[in-house]
């Protein structure tokens, strides 16, 4: 069972996501998208549906739906994890709308 947080976000362009993280001191990669590993530095998609990144405290899947986006840990994540997983709700709440 997972931790879920959802954000009202119709559009999340990956590379600025990535981009507002770094800037935030919260460098993380794109291990996975749709099912499908990514190489290292690889540019991520503009569409996808199923994200994982790496962050330094671990894995954090980011998941499009219809009302938006949620960002989910795994339910037994560290207090390490759960921020970052909430930093990055908070970035892609963040990004500006014509993003």
């Amino acid at each position: 069972m997972g931790l879920p947080l959802h954000v009202d976000r119709d559009r999340v362009p990956l590379e600025l996501l990535l981009a507002a993280l770094a800037t935030a001191g919260m460098a993380c990669a794109v291990m996975m998208v749709d099912g499908g590993l990514r190489a290292p530095g690889a540019a991520p998609p503009e569409e996808w549906r199923d994200v994982r990144l790496r962050t330094p405290a671990g894995t954090v899947t980011l998941t499009r739906d219809r009302g938006g986006v949620t960002v989910m840990v795994f339910g037994n994540a560290d207090a390490a994890l759960q921020a970052a997983q909430r930093r990055i709700a908070d970035a892609i709440s963040a990004l500006p709308d014509a993003a």
